[in-house]
């Protein structure tokens, strides 16, 4: 009977992965992960929207906002809708939870607040930040207080964060606000442009995965990939070969602007500490470790070992949930965790 009132009043502990793509809620009382799309739908989904016109009930289907862009908030209240029905999924009791945040390394003090403020207002009491970068770290099995640096790069959806870490501390972070997000952007607009199709999502995220030729040379001969789409003249379903070329010559703007925050990132540090980060490579996290190659192309710009994770999509929501399960039961955690301040 003791153990059932303890566990009616005590007060739970979630994790929060807020992303540009995907929001992911762990509840350490439930011990379970919930995670869906970052999407508001603005047509009731209740609502039959098919029509005779595959074209038009395509584009109602992507009639939706993101409370997300580039890793922030940009919309609190959308924020809120997202987040409040998974915190109630996430949470039993009466009491509200505890919740620890994870947010990208060169967020203002203005977006952290915005984010506790949406977490507080969709049911947390009390709201702890914490990098993204750190929680990836720890996610990937990275030993955070070795005396050695280390280094991680973590490519989301919306933002791209480079991190080092060393003696259990954030020495060093870079980031852009470019990331998957923008190279299926350009991927999307360089087919309906050469071949007026709108590719489903899926597909471009398939194709902007299948990128292997930007690390070979450029006499690797090219190939066709079959994508399906809506023709937006024909205005129907149409299957079409999207040439790898035209992937990668859409790719390449955003993936130099990618790699060239990686570079002046790394040129930054002090020779002592990247002669360490030469010893142990780079980590490699995020959605952008599942592009095919991605690997190889960092490894070639910088002359550093990289390696992918195992898992990387979660790597945050992995790293964030031990964190938090490390402080669980310590006394007002949340009060203490302040967020680092980083060498200009």
């Amino acid at each position: 009977m003791l153990s059932i009132v303890k566990q009616i009043v005590s007060q739970p502990n979630i994790a929060v992965d807020l992303g540009t793509a995907n929001t992911r809620i762990y509840a350490s009382e439930l011990n379970k992960t919930t995670e869906e799309p970052s999407l508001i739908r603005q047509i009731n989904s209740n609502h039959d929207d098919r029509t005779s016109d595959e074209y038009i009930s395509y584009l109602n289907s992507m009639l939706f906002s993101t409370p997300l862009h580039g890793g922030v908030i940009v919309d609190v209240k959308n924020a809120v809708t997202l987040l409040r029905p998974l915190v109630k999924r996430s949470t039993k009791g009466w009491r509200h939870p505890i919740s620890l945040a994870c947010a990208p390394t060169d967020t203002s003090d203005k977006e952290r607040r915005l984010l506790a403020e949406a977490v507080l207002k969709a049911g947390a009491s009390h709201v702890a930040i914490i990098p993204e970068v750190w929680a990836a770290a720890v996610g990937a099995g990275l030993d955070v207080g070795l005396p050695f640096a280390q280094a991680l790069i973590d490519i989301g959806h919306g933002v791209t964060d480079l991190a080092v870490i060393r003696d259990g501390r954030l020495i060093h972070a870079s980031a852009v606000r470019t990331a998957c997000s923008d190279l299926q952007k350009a991927v999307r607009s360089a087919v309906i442009a050469m071949h007026k199709v709108s590719l489903y999502p899926w597909e471009v995220e398939r194709l902007t995965n299948e990128m292997p030729a930007m690390s070979q040379p450029p006499a690797y001969p090219g190939k066709l990939i079959a994508a399906d789409g809506i023709d937006i003249f024909k205005r129907c379903k149409v299957t079409i070969e999207v040439s790898n070329k035209c992937v990668i010559s859409a790719m390449e703007p955003v993936v130099n602007r990618i790699l060239k925050m990686i570079e002046f990132g790394l040129k930054k540090l002090p020779e002592n500490i990247f002669r360490e980060i030469f010893s142990s490579g780079i980590c490699l996290t995020g959605g952008g470790a599942c592009i095919e190659g991605i690997d190889r192309l960092i490894a070639s710009r910088t002359n550093l070992m990289v390696r992918i994770v195992p898992d990387p999509i979660h790597s945050v929501i992995n790293g964030a949930i031990q964190t938090l399960n490390r402080w669980k039961g310590k006394e007002n955690w949340w009060e203490n965790i302040a967020w680092p301040k980083l060498p200009s």
